[in-house]
């Protein structure tokens, strides 16, 4: 009988199965640095978002109203309400600062 080739193998000699660990000295970014302040009005960012290109609750962003600030991502608009992935129903009137989280 014929002798078939060798199938391919890596050398997987190199391998250390956890023996080794990783130690990163990088700093965590601040919430400072990750988050995108806009000047623009409500109704104004909301269209931008909108109109983007992309999914809008894909976005991460930051809404501050009176009583609350929600940390979240936009799942629609509704009449005068936003809705929320978190099942909130914030009132865009009562929205103080809405703004972009990277």
């Amino acid at each position: 009988m014929n002798k078939k080739p060798n199938i391919f193998k890596p050398n997987m000699e190199f391998i250390d199965t956890n023996k080794k660990a990783y130690c990163s000295y990088l700093e965590e970014p601040s919430i400072q640095d990750e988050e995108i302040e806009n000047d623009v009005d409500v109704l104004t960012f909301l269209n931008k978002l909108s109109n983007s290109g992309s999914y809008v609750f894909n976005k991460r962003v930051v809404i501050v109203t009176n009583n609350r600030t929600y940390d979240t991502r936009i799942a629609g608009k509704m009449g005068n309400r936003l809705i929320t992935l978190d099942n909130d129903s914030i009132n865009i009137n009562d929205i103080k600062k809405i703004y972009e989280k990277k």
